[in-house]
């Protein structure tokens, strides 16, 4: 947790709000987001959300979750993160800083870059990039934060799509109603 907040330049560097998102060829859009506090998670704190926008849309997507999140954030007066990570580019990057920019929440964000092995290999700011070097505890720190959101999304992405699979199936069947699908799925 030092090592990112020294990377960063930040003064403090207690909370951190991570994103993932999932879909399957632009259904089930689900998003995910996974809290550490002090450089440990706080599975208590992990949020789903599924998302309306229905079809392939990263920058819908990436819209819809950071508004719904820190809108919340907002009206239920919850603690705010020092540090809100993305697993995307510069475009989601932008995306996400247009939205903290019209709740007026002034928080550092960053993306993650890989490279073409689709390891990270990189921090993103708006304004530069900050090499990560791969041996490094830095490294291993942002790996296991985004092996643990994507793993969470993943995860929901999964109920979602199972739930998505039993209930078309068994409602395009004439005479099943609610009662006998409930009892189906049992």
């Amino acid at each position: 947790n030092e090592e990112l907040r020294k990377a960063l330049n930040m003064d403090k560097l207690e909370r951190i709000e991570i994103f993932d998102n999932a879909h399957l060829f632009g259904t089930y859009n689900v998003s995910g987001m996974v809290v550490y506090v002090d450089g440990k998670p706080a599975k208590n704190e992990y949020r789903k959300y599924k998302i309306s926008v229905d079809k392939n849309d990263d920058y819908g997507t990436m819209r819809e979750v950071i508004y719904r999140r820190y809108f919340r954030v907002l009206k239920d007066d919850l603690p705010r993160p020092d540090l809100i990570i993305v697993d995307g580019g510069l475009g989601q990057m932008h995306v996400a800083k247009e939205v903290l920019d019209s709740l007026n929440m002034n928080i550092m964000l960053v993306g993650l870059k890989k490279d073409d092995k689709h390891a990270t290999n990189a921090l993103m700011t708006l304004d530069k990039e900050i090499e990560v070097p791969k041996r490094s505890n830095l490294f291993h720190y942002l790996e296991r934060m985004q092996d643990e959101v994507h793993n969470f999304t993943i995860n929901y992405h999964k109920q979602i799509r199972s739930k998505g699979a039993y209930s078309s199936v068994l409602d395009n069947i004439p005479g099943i109603g609610d009662k006998r699908k409930k009892e189906l799925l049992k």
